[in-house]
């Protein structure tokens, strides 16, 4: 199958970022993984918050910026492993330590912000999210993976993903 990407404009409201993660969490299982890039401020961590809500983990507004604890697990069903790669020397070493295996376990959803920091770590079949700031105040989200056999979800979103 070939490598699907999604484009979608978004407005400037936070809440709209946050209505795109809740509809892919909606479509995410255990085992997965959801790798996020874009400049400061651009929506990662709204993203992520919308995303744990859709995933129905337990504490979804719970959701913040990991940044200096680089790994925060949300309980729920699957649980929702969110890590940070801003300090991309301090997490490569936390993965090369063992928090790989910790980090990817099968049974849970893994969210990790900054991934291009830590790209080469993470499972090929990755679900990427581009966020970034555009010149009329809205930002530009993409849903990008070379899987998407693995992300059916991808086909709906597709077809009826509107403006927000």
């Amino acid at each position: 199958m070939n490598a699907y990407e999604l484009k979608i404009s978004l407005p400037d409201d936070v809440a709209a970022t946050e209505r795109w993660g809740e509809r892919v969490g909606r479509g995410l299982a255990a085992g997965q993984t959801v790798a996020l890039s874009g400049p400061l401020g651009a929506g990662k961590t709204t993203f992520v918050r919308g995303l744990a809500r859709g995933l129905g983990v337990d504490d979804p507004d719970g959701v913040s910026s990991p940044t200096y604890l680089l790994v925060v697990e949300h309980a729920g069903a699957p649980p929702l492993m969110h890590a940070d790669a801003y300090l991309p020397e301090k997490l490569a070493a936390f993965l090369e330590d063992g928090g790989l295996e910790y980090l990817l376990d099968a049974d849970k959803v893994v969210c990790v912000e900054w991934a291009e920091n830590v790209g080469n770590m993470l499972p090929s079949n990755a679900l990427w999210v581009f966020l970034d700031h555009v010149a009329d105040g809205g930002r530009e989200l993409v849903l990008r993976t070379s899987s998407p056999q693995d992300y059916p979800a991808t086909v709906d979103w597709s077809r009826n993903h509107g403006s927000d």
